[in-house]
């Protein structure tokens, strides 16, 4: 069965007007080369145990020596990540951080490890998500490529309540390519259950900061 998919949009141009009201002065903001944000599935599907398993996909990948170097590859070598949960409402777990280096990715890692899951609903609502992660852009870093990576395990079911989200007809992997991903270079990588889900995730990683 296929279960999660991870994927990323770059933002249209015409965001950056949506994002005006919440923009800090950019003199007081450091260009980075890239934004990130994480943004994870905690609906009703993904039980505890699946919870760890992508919890712990995230904190291996972010922790492998290639991330580091496609990071020094960006202009400037500097990553601003944050991650956010979502489910049928949204909440960031890890603030944005500033990461060039071990030690900051690190503590990145230890943030998002001691974050403790939210209680935020049981739907995929992946319009509320996109919408929520659109907002948080350009508050403290400005400049670079804006990405938001999600891992999800349904189609959007605004308004459908239950633990099981509803699996497309034409799969999950040709729903988000249809549907979620966009943006130049955009990318989708299917993870076929959550054992694979490290593997999939360094890999996107990989694709979307190099």
């Amino acid at each position: 069965m296929k279960i999660l998919v991870t994927r990323r949009q770059a933002l249209a141009a015409t965001s950056a007007l949506a994002l005006a009201p919440f923009t800090a002065n950019a003199s007081e903001q450091e260009k980075v080369g890239m934004q990130l944000i994480l943004a994870a599935d905690v609906s009703g599907s993904v039980n505890s145990a699946r919870y760890k398993t992508q919890q712990d996909g995230y904190l291996e990948a972010l922790g492998d020596s290639r991330v580091l170097n496609v990071i020094r590859e960006l202009d400037p070598p500097v990553l601003a990540v944050t991650f956010m949960a979502w489910a049928r409402e949204q909440e960031v777990m890890v603030p944005w951080t500033r990461v060039q280096d071990a030690r900051s990715m690190d503590l990145f890692r230890n943030r998002l490890k001691d974050a403790q899951r939210p209680q935020i609903g049981i739907n995929t609502l992946i319009s509320r998500a996109l919408l929520f992660c659109n907002r948080l852009f350009d508050r403290e870093f400005t400049g670079g490529r804006k990405v938001i990576d999600v891992s999800g395990d349904g189609d959007d079911n605004q308004g459908i309540v239950g633990l099981f989200p509803p699996q497309p007809p034409e799969g999950l992997d040709v729903y988000y390519r249809n549907h979620v991903v966009g943006g130049e270079g955009h990318v989708t990588i299917e993870s076929i259950g959550f054992d694979n889900f490290k593997q999939a995730i360094l890999q996107k990683l990989l694709l979307e900061i190099g």
